[in-house]
């Protein structure tokens, strides 16, 4: 058999940010010989946050950072113990970390600072939570209620909420005073939520993700940071971030969706932060579509200009409207602004629905002739795909590697590193950032476009070959978004850059310039080089009962169209013999 590239494809993240160690002078990696090496993870964040952001922050504010620095090695390694943890309340007897000695005593410490509380008000949702079932049975029956010793927990919730609106929130010894329960209360917890907003950039990003990460382990790209590299300039813009994100919150915790519109924040400025609040609102007004209030669904869905809200409100009108003329004229003005082929092929397929219902004349859409490969093969422990390259690599001179949705982007990421780690304004907020921000934003290469085209100029010229190669030798194993180091090996690199014309490279990049967001997946599965005949071809496998989506035949027709040698592999399974 022929010598075969391998590489495993990469479960790809959205605008992932990796966390590493840097060149950052101010910044110190943390060892993970040091049992304490998340405070200093932790303490990394708290003093980025102050050196860069402390105008976002009130006096009171960077008062009590300061404080919480000031603190005891003890005493700040339990608020990061507790900050990585769920919720604000906790029991005693939960908090137990070897490394941290005298417990109690930095507990002590930290409620006369106001960082913790020791006796916390407690409403009966957090008691229940807090407490073990004989707990339970134990309050419900002191305070008058009469139960069976195997009750359940869940048949304790209604009794106490009946005494929690007798009794209101109170300490623990007022709800049951002879407790040998000790509740400890983090304090400044929306404090603490601002500093992870303001170091990540985001909140989807846990305390967890930075603080337990083994620093040190994985290098990053060192980008010049400057008062212009923020996520938000203003305080304001992070209430309006806070305020999108618990509307996000109350959706997911199942809140009627006309509460929350009240509190959505309406149109704002900031291009970014609106684009979120955009996000959200379609979120809502999906939410509003399944519970079948499709009136409401169909408002949220008009006021919404993203592409999938426009999508989504045509397929509602689809159903509900009887004006099919007047319809059928405003979704062809919506598709004259609508650039995204998915969102495309979508509305093309209403407008087809709708002129056959009115009689019209039109044409089905025209779906291109695919190359086809049949293949039928022992089914064996290797996947299908590697299953399909070892059949592929039976010819002389065939070599060929699994890799899904990293090659192209890799080789992308290598012509295009300058533009991706230019420290343009709201791209990179700390030194942790395996990409820029705004990489999966609609207006990453508006911003960017003189780079980009000078960057897509060394492909017409041939210097891309030694840029890239310079490129990989230089940042390998630098973390980068759109790069999964292992499936691109230099091995790999070189083949793509021999076979594969810089035209062709030249149509996959602008194709996945015009939506990174969404066309970093459904490439072809394979890629295989025939070194005699110099030659590549691209694949995509189909095993038994599979059919190509949407994303990847838009991909493949993207590319039949541009005379790109791609194909489909389809599959069946035979016994062994």
């Amino acid at each position: 058999m022929a010598s075969q590239l391998m590489c495993a494809p990469n479960s790809d993240e959205e605008n992932s940010i990796a966390i590493a160690s840097t060149a950052v002078p101010a910044l110190q990696s943390a060892s993970l010989s040091n049992p304490l090496y998340y405070l200093e993870n932790f303490q990394t964040v708290i003093r980025w946050v102050l050196a860069h952001h402390a105008d976002l922050l009130l006096h009171d504010e960077r008062a009590l950072l300061v404080q919480l620095l000031n603190q005891s090695e003890a005493g700040q390694a339990i608020v990061t113990r507790l900050v990585m943890r769920k919720g604000e309340l906790f029991r005693r007897d939960t908090l137990a970390y070897d490394e941290i000695p005298s417990i109690d005593d930095a507990l002590h410490e930290l409620a006369q600072s106001d960082w913790v509380d020791l006796e916390p008000n407690l409403d009966a949702p957090e008691l229940y939570r807090l407490c073990r079932r004989a707990e339970l049975h134990t309050l419900l029956s002191d305070a008058g209620y009469g139960f069976a010793k195997n009750i359940r927990k869940s048949e304790l919730l209604d009794p106490l909420l009946e005494l929690g609106e007798e009794r209101g929130p109170r300490i623990l010894r007022d709800w049951w005073s002879d407790s040998a329960i000790h509740i400890v209360g983090l304090r400044n917890g929306a404090l603490l939520e601002r500093v992870r907003l303001m170091f990540f950039g985001n909140l989807y990003q846990d305390w967890s993700e930075f603080v337990l990460a083994e620093l040190g382990h994985q290098r990053y790209e060192s980008v010049e940071f400057s008062s212009q590299s923020r996520a938000f300039k203003s305080r304001r813009e992070l209430d309006d971030y806070i305020a999108i994100h618990q509307c996000q919150v109350r959706l997911f915790e199942e809140e009627p969706v006309a509460d929350i519109l009240r509190d959505c924040p309406n149109q704002l400025d900031n291009p970014w932060l609106e684009h979120r609040r955009q996000r959200m609102m379609f979120q809502l007004a999906q939410q509003t579509e399944r519970m079948g209030d499709l009136e409401l669904a169909i408002h949220i869905y008009s006021n919404n200009s993203l592409d999938e809200a426009q999508v989504r409100l045509y397929r509602l009108q689809e159903k509900t409207r009887n004006d099919i003329e007047v319809m059928l004229v405003q979704l062809e003005n919506t598709l004259l602004n609508i650039r995204r082929p998915e969102p495309r092929l979508h509305l093309s397929r209403i407008a087809h629905r709708l002129r056959r219902k009115i009689k019209l004349a039109t044409a089905a859409p025209v779906k291109s002739i695919i190359p086809t490969h049949h293949f039928q093969l022992v089914k064996g422990e290797d996947r299908v795909e590697l299953a399909t390259l070892n059949e592929f690599a039976k010819e002389a001179g065939v070599v060929g590697a699994y890799c899904e949705n990293t090659l192209f982007t890799g080789l992308f990421a290598l012509l295009m590193w300058p533009v991706l780690y230019a420290p343009l304004p709201g791209a990179f907020f700390h030194p942790f950032q395996a990409g820029p921000a705004d990489l999966f934003r609609s207006d990453f290469a508006v911003l960017r476009q003189r780079e980009i085209d000078a960057r897509l100029s060394l492909l017409e010229t041939g210097e891309y070959r030694s840029a890239m190669l310079a490129c990989w030798d230089a940042k390998q194993g630098i973390a980068c978004t759109l790069i999964h180091w292992p499936s691109l090996p230099r091995s790999l690199l070189e083949h793509a850059l021999t076979y594969i014309p810089a035209e062709h490279l030249e149509l996959v990049f602008r194709h996945l310039l015009s939506d990174l967001r969404n066309h970093r997946r459904g490439m072809p599965d394979l890629i295989v080089f025939n070194l005699n005949q110099h030659t590549y071809q691209l694949v995509e496998v189909k095993g038994p009962g599979d059919r190509l989506q949407d994303h990847q035949r838009l991909w493949i027709e993207t590319m039949l169209a541009a005379g790109l040698p791609v194909s489909v592999a389809e599959i069946r399974w035979e016994d062994a013999p």
